[in-house]
């Protein structure tokens, strides 16, 4: 679940660079003189828009309030104030990002961008905030606005602290809405992301996704953290995930609404920097939680929710993830022997509490291998087709409790309630309610307490 080029190296690849800018307040209001109708609405010549921008003083207001055709990428240098206005629009004609932002305390309200297409493979942004490793940006707002056709991601930002994306929509994309590298005391909320298409040779796609630069170790490339992914909508990433964090800590996923994604939400490991088949740094103190998850079944096989530590084999020692996901209700997760409704691999303390689970394929709740002290409680576990199982255990290296969930019987009984396919495993399994499962406890052998 790693794209090993990354958002990060296919930024840096176009030469873009962060120039890290103080900020005052909002003080002065600059509008571009709007030309006579004989005048051409584009980038030719000495480039009036980018000239335009670059007169506002630190602090200023620029108005767009007319539709822009451009080749190149709007740069803002200065700690301003954008905002679109009327039928203030920029709709690239390369692939280029339509506006780069390289200094700190800046907002951008009601842009209207589009690009040259979802489709094309090409890396162009609709905004790309541009800090780096040693500095920073911080204050970015990007407000409102509609992204439209953008070939890789709606807004990028690298490296940026106390950022907010809020109330955007965007629709066809090529890689991802919003893209988060190394960001850190941010907020995603109310944004709509639709249709992001995955196009050419790039293995993987995004609604939302927080992650950090693994080709650096996290002393050298920091992870996102303390981000809330709040009051989002993502609709139709058929190849990927709907919300992701590799990596994250202390990221709060919070009443979203996710559909016609091939994995609803995802917290997974970063790629090892020494060595791109391992995984070496694991997401921590992750909080899923009030989401609303559903699947097709015409997708390919994915769970609504995942959580994963780093390492590959079971019983690893490499970091494992930890968190909690509760009060979700998840449809449809599922499809093959190691989805679910929520599948955990590579844990240490994760609680999973409270959540409805319906319509599930295979497993309503996966334990893949190697969660340690793991409470599964309070859950309730609504029809459950193909191998029927509502807890599976398959591997080894768990333990943890399995209490006062509810299982429930749908079009057909459940297959088995509890599954545990290992004798490596040690469980408390106790006040659960087994509705019509066939059968309660399948304990392949492994150590079950039920008094």
């Amino acid at each position: 679940m790693d794209d090993q080029r990354g958002p990060a190296g296919r930024l840096r690849r176009r030469t873009l660079f962060a120039a890290a800018a103080g900020g005052v307040g909002l003080t002065a209001v600059v509008a571009l003189r709007r030309p006579a109708a004989t005048e051409a609405a584009d980038d030719v010549g000495t480039d009036a828009l980018q000239a335009s921008v670059d007169a506002v003083p630190s602090g200023g207001d620029f108005v767009v309030d007319r539709a822009w055709r451009r080749s190149r990428s709007l740069v803002l240098r200065r700690p301003l104030r954008m905002r679109f206005t009327g039928t203030g629009a920029i709709t690239m004609v390369t692939d280029a990002t339509a506006i780069v932002i390289e200094a700190s305390d800046v907002e951008i309200v009601d842009a209207v961008v589009t690009g040259t297409g979802a489709d094309t493979g090409g890396a162009g942004h609709g905004i790309a905030v541009v800090g780096n490793r040693g500095a920073p940006l911080r204050g970015i707002t990007v407000r409102r606005g509609r992204f439209h056709d953008i070939p890789h991601d709606g807004v990028h930002l690298e490296y940026c602290d106390r950022f907010r994306v809020t109330g955007t929509t965007m629709e066809r994309l090529g890689y991802a809405g919003i893209v988060g590298v190394g960001v850190v005391d941010g907020l995603i909320d109310g944004n709509a992301v639709r249709d992001v298409r995955q196009p050419g040779d790039r293995v993987n796609s995004y609604g939302i996704t927080l992650t950090r630069d693994a080709r650096w170790d996290p002393a050298h490339a920091r992870r996102s953290a303390r981000v809330r992914v709040t009051g989002n909508r993502i609709t139709d990433v058929p190849e990927w995930e709907g919300i992701d964090t590799h990596a994250g800590e202390d990221i709060q996923i919070r009443g979203n609404v996710v559909s016609g994604c091939r994995v609803g939400i995802a917290a997974v490991p970063s790629k090892d920097p020494h060595d791109r088949e391992q995984t070496s740094v694991a997401p921590i103190g992750i909080v899923i939680t009030g989401n609303t998850v559903t699947r097709s079944s015409d997708l390919a096989p994915g769970s609504a929710i995942v959580v994963s530590g780093a390492g590959t084999t079971v019983g690893s020692t490499r970091p494992r993830a930890t968190g909690t996901v509760s009060d979700n209700v998840l449809t449809g997760g599922g499809g093959a022997p190691g989805e679910g409704g929520i599948l955990l691999k590579l844990t240490r303390g994760m609680t999973i509490d409270g959540n409805r689970i319906e319509a599930s394929v295979d497993n309503g709740v996966c334990l893949a291998h190697s969660n340690a002290a793991v409470t599964i409680r309070g859950n309730r576990v609504v029809g459950v087709g193909g191998a029927g199982v509502g807890v599976n255990v398959p591997a080894g290296a768990n333990d943890g409790a399995i209490t006062g969930n509810h299982f429930d019987s749908a079009r057909r009984a459940l297959v088995v309630a509890v599954r545990f396919g290992s004798a490596d495993n040690h469980f408390a399994v106790r006040g659960n309610t087994w509705g019509t499962a066939r059968v309660r406890i399948a304990s392949g052998g492994a150590r079950v307490t039920t008094g």
